[in-house]
């Protein structure tokens, strides 16, 4: 047997993984969520393998450093499906509360392998503050810049196309509108100060692609009665917001 199989946040993090690539066969391989959902999944699963087998506490750390990024990014894309109807309100909380044992089991099996022991004690992860319209489970949710990324989606489904993306101009910005929201979140996992600020460059840069693709597509696809400027803002400030951490 090796290492990695006589720990439990293995078993759970692979059984997740293998719900999450049923849980996403319906929602449309047009959806860039699909691919980050599963892949980011399976790479919970490998970083812990690879973490087991490491000698230093510092080099299994990172692995988990990296399982703990994917953590984070699973739950946002658990929102972002939720926002685009693949998901139901109550089916993305129970599935993201999955993530979240799994992150607290994380946090706790870091925490002794960097004090050279074998535990699997979940750690605390305090994630503030839930709002009066929705549960907080994870920090990144209770960030501005995070919220502002969710709602350009909300408003980006409501476009023509935005749903069913048919075209493919409206891929390309649910492709950097995901991303917008995907970086934020794992990026604010990170405990490393430059693995953070890397994220979050990602992120920016993904905004202001977004905002160009829009207007791409509202050039050549939209229909004339559709104003965009006002929600392009949204954009504006999740870059305005980054730039300030």
């Amino acid at each position: 047997m090796l290492t990695h199989h006589r720990l439990k946040v293995y078993e759970k993090a692979l059984a997740l993984s293998a719900d999450a690539e049923v849980l996403s066969g319906s929602w449309g391989r047009r959806h860039v969520i699909v691919e980050h959902f599963r892949r980011a999944s399976e790479s919970i699963v490998l970083n812990i393998a690879e973490g087991a087998r490491l000698r230093s506490g510092p080099d299994k750390a990172r692995t988990l450093d990296y399982a703990l990024g994917s953590t984070l990014e699973c739950a946002a894309c658990l929102d972002i499906a939720n926002i685009k109807g693949r998901l139901s309100p109550d089916r993305s909380l129970t599935e993201k509360r999955r993530f979240l044992e799994i992150t607290r089991m994380l946090i706790g099996l870091r925490k002794a392998w960097l004090q050279n022991v074998m535990s699997e004690e979940p750690s605390p992860y305090e994630a503030g503050p839930s709002a009066p319209e929705f549960e907080v489970l994870f920090h990144h949710e209770s960030l501005d810049v995070y919220q502002v990324g969710l709602d350009f989606m909300r408003w980006f489904v409501s476009l023509p196309g935005g749903r069913d993306l048919s075209d493919r101009l409206c891929r390309e910005v649910d492709k950097s509108a995901t991303s917008v929201v995907l970086n934020v979140a794992e990026g604010n996992g990170r405990y490393s100060e430059l693995d953070q600020r890397r994220f979050l460059e990602i992120a920016a840069a993904s905004a202001v692609k977004a905002a160009a693709y829009l207007d791409l597509y509202q050039q050549k696809a939209l229909p004339a009665r559709v104003e965009t400027t006002p929600r392009r803002e949204f954009l504006s400030r999740v870059v305005a917001m980054l730039n300030r951490f």
